[in-house]
């Protein structure tokens, strides 16, 4: 320990000598270490530890599937479940959860709560102690019993105020009296962003229910079980379901998948995307630094052969510069750190709140102990990784030849120009990966903003009520109160149209689907059907989001409630119903065709849109009245020429004052639903750029460095060649041609890789990026630019030498 103490203090009074390359290492391996300490925080928080249950590495989500109609992620029926449930031998616990929309009101305060519903083993299957009160227990999923909540802590200090005498008291959701039992701890964020849950009654009718899929199920699998035995005993009870009720079950399937894989798929997929680019930069910082010591330990090489000479051996001397390397890459670390604690900060302040609050782990995000010991051992590894190849060379010197009074300096041996050539070559090749890279992303990002969607996006205001049944429990009441916030919305000033819809584009839980059947078409198979957006929309709705009518006519203030029950449909569905002949006139049916349910005349085709930007191909939609089919969760959409964020005051004081216990929420513009919801491709492309700036600045150092350094080496040569009647011209060609060549086999090897990462690219971010040839062009060209740039100030000094001074250099 003393030996490493004392190496490590002359360590730092040898970098104390050097304050300029020291400066330059630090900063360049702070960039690197940094750069990974702020993407480590993220793949912490919402992919190691997303979620603070216990057992989660055994813990499954279990899927419906339905493979003939390419469904893998389907929700559950209540009676599948309850059968999953009693029969299945592969899991201890086996819980269900169904979201739910309740009003928080009661001494003047309205508020929207985001509820899940659950089952008995819920609370027991996450394994987390409530901070306050208790949990959900058995007794409370008694018939008779009173019903009772648990709120979460964000939503315990945010609209209860941390009250801890809470805990007892009763509370008024959707104007039912629920007493608080309990408030989980911080930790608790299952589902995502949820804030109350309640029991799941799925006794009676209820539980009898093999039509409607809204059960979203996890399983904790029980001691030596593996995956996929508990998946194939849940198959064989599935099959059993088939054959037992094959017209809601026939041809459906399970899938597992575990919690933490299933909820942060999109989340893994451009976090891999930032690791990569941070690691490129890591490399690049490592190169350039190793590139820097590589020159530095030449001007010391006298010193290490006095010191070969007095007796140190070649592992006290690889020692020796090895700690100094490792001393630069803590000093690098602790800036890192400060970097990444900082980009944190901006990160969390720039991401959509709406996000933060429904993204899993994200807001857990911090820079705690593990991101410290993570950042120390990046620094270490940094350190050996810059400090190998000098500690290796130069722990090894020629004596006699490094000894000689007067030996003229020359351009070095040749296994050191190699090493120095062959570091340069790398950072190039990563700087153009990268920047090609990042370009691609924000090329494609540019592309997902803009791409033509169906509609107007702009000068929008969205907001969304949810009626409570026990309240609004007709359709005349849920109709009465949206005509009256459309009426008097319409009466703002400066409002265009104002229109309702079941769900705007963009939503995070999805556009409300539903079976049908088209006039003439054949019956489907037991198990399979054919679906569609069902979309209610009020009359104005296709002016407020400027759909184009393709042919017949749109919904109108005439399709009321009363009127023939009338449809209007997308052109691509359309299409599909009947590809070569005339929609309008036509009849359709939004269920199965032997169901009870009405047909109603086709009196319209609108042009296509896309639910989500991600989306591929547009969606198919049927839209109907919404005083024919009125829904009670559904969103207020007003269009405005000038900001639509001045319509949100007048707007919530418009449904307060129709009724004070239903709080308007989600209130934002129909621009910002779309891009929140594109955020992280955002976020990934803005981290990809600055890593790709990094990396530019990183190559051009690393090629300026090189080539001043071979100048500062060769002076003798060039003053000889100058002597013998070489011109400026020749000495510039010589200098910037040497660091051009080495630049080309850079890019030369990076190219075809560049090609094969934009491919992969594509297939992890659901083909966002595409392979650009005219990006990967420019940016070939800007490094050689740059290489050029680079080299030609040492190159115009060595051009500049006076072949006398040169001649007498040493």
């Amino acid at each position: 320990m003393g030996t490493i103490i004392r190496d490590l203090k002359y360590g730092f009074r040898m970098l104390a000598k050097s304050p300029g390359f020291t400066a330059v290492a630090v900063v360049a391996l702070a960039l690197g270490i940094g750069a990974n300490a702020n993407i480590f925080t993220a793949v912490e928080a919402m992919l190691l530890r997303p979620f603070a249950f216990k057992g989660i590495s055994r813990t499954e989500t279990v899927w419906e599937t339905s493979p003939k109609q390419d469904a893998y992620h389907a929700t559950v029926a209540p009676a599948d479940f309850i059968d999953w449930r009693n029969r299945n031998r592969g899991f201890d616990l086996l819980a269900a959860g169904r979201y739910w929309n309740a009003n928080l009101t009661g001494n003047g305060l309205a508020q929207r709560v985001e509820g899940y519903r659950v089952t008995q083993d819920f609370f027991p299957l996450i394994g987390l102690p409530a901070e306050l009160g208790r949990g959900l227990t058995a007794d409370d999923f008694q018939p008779g019993h009173a019903s009772v909540v648990v709120f979460s802590h964000r939503f315990w200090r945010r609209m209860l105020g941390g009250d801890p005498t809470i805990v007892g008291k009763s509370v008024l959701l959707n104007g039912e009296t629920f007493d608080v039992v309990g408030i989980m701890p911080e930790d608790c964020d299952f589902p995502v962003g949820m804030e109350a849950w309640t029991p799941l009654d799925l006794s009676g009718a209820a539980g009898a229910d093999r039509a409607t899929h809204d059960l979203q199920v996890i399983g904790h699998l029980k001691p030596g079980v593996s995956l996929q035995k508990a998946e194939a005993d849940l198959a064989g009870i599935a099959s059993a379901l088939a054959h037992d009720y094959p017209k809601t079950n026939a041809n459906h399937g399970v899938r597992l998948v575990n919690v933490v894989d299933d909820l942060t798929e999109g989340s893994r997929q451009f976090l891999s995307t930032l690791v990569g680019g941070a690691l490129f930069v890591l490399l690049l910082a490592c190169a350039n630094v190793a590139n820097l010591q590589l020159s530095r330990a030449t001007s010391r090489e006298k010193e290490i052969a006095v010191r070969r000479a007095l007796g140190a051996s070649r592992w006290q001397i690889a020692r020796q510069l090895l700690g100094e390397s490792i001393t630069l890459a803590l000093m690098g670390g602790l800036a890192g750190l400060v970097l990444a604690y900082w980009a944190l900060d901006v990160t969390l302040r720039e991401v959509p709140p709406f996000i933060i609050a429904h993204v899993a782990g994200l807001k857990h995000e911090t820079v705690d102990g593990t991101t410290i010991l993570f950042t120390v051992g990046l620094a270490l590894l940094s350190g050996i990784l810059s400090g190998i190849a000098p500690a290796l060379h130069f722990s090894r010197p020629d004596l006699s030849e490094t000894l000689k009074e007067g030996s003229r300096g020359g351009t070095g041996s040749p296994a050191r120009r190699r090493i120095r050539a062959l570091l340069v070559v790398s950072e190039v090749a990563l700087a153009l990966l990268l920047l090609v890279g990042a370009g691609a992303m924000a090329k494609g990002f540019g592309n997902l903003i803009n791409s033509e969607q169906g509609f107007d996006r702009s000068n929008v205001l969205t907001f969304r009520v949810t009626l409570p049944a026990n309240k609004y429990g007709d359709s005349a009441r849920v109709r009465a109160f949206y005509d009256s916030v459309v009426e008097r919305m319409r009466a703002l000033p400066g409002v265009e149209s104002v229109a309702t819809v079941t769900a705007a584009p963009g939503r995070w839980d999805g556009w409300p689907w539903s079976m049908y059947t088209g006039e003439g078409q054949p019956p489907t198979p037991p198990g399979v059907s054919r679906d569609a957006a069902s979309q209610a929309v009020s009359a104005e709705f296709f002016r407020v989001m400027r759909i184009p009518l393709i042919e017949g006519r749109v919904i109108t203030d005439q399709d009321g409630p009363t009127s023939p029950l009338v449809a209007v449909i997308s052109r691509g569905l359309a299409q599909q119903i009947w590809p070569h002949e005339d929609p309008l006139g036509k009849h359709i049916k939004l269920d199965r065709a032997e169901s009870p349910e009405p047909w109603r005349t086709i009196v319209g085709v609108v042009g296509d849109v896309k639910a989500y930007a991600f989306d591929p191909n547009p969606t198919r939609v049927i839209y109907t009245p919404f005083a024919q089919m009125p829904s009670a969760d559904s969103t207020v959409m007003a269009r405005t020429p000038g900001d639509p964020i001045a319509l949100a005051a007048p707007a919530r004081a418009i449904v307060r004052s129709i009724d004070s216990e239903e709080p308007p929420y989600d209130m934002r513009t129909l621009d910002q639903l779309v891009t929140d919801n594109t955020s992280g491709v955002e976020f990934s492309a803005k981290m990809m750029i600055a890593d790709g700036f990094i990396a530019l600045i990183l190559a051009a150092a690393g090629i300026f460095a090189l080539t001043a350094y071979s100048v500062a080496q060769r002076t003798h040569e060039i003053g000889v060649r100058m002597a013998l009647g070489a011109s400026r011209t020749e000495v510039l060609r010589m200098v910037v041609g040497y660091a051009l060549k080495l630049t080309v086999i850079g890019l030369a090897i990076a190219i075809p890789c560049s090609i094969g990462m934009t491919t992969a690219l594509s297939h992890l971010l659901f083909g966002i990026v595409r392979t650009d040839y005219i990006t990967l062009s420019a940016f070939t060209l800007i490094l050689c630019v740059v290489a050029v740039l680079s080299a030609y100030f040492p190159a115009r000094r060595a051009a500049s030498v006076d072949p006398l001074v040169a001649l007498r250099h040493e």
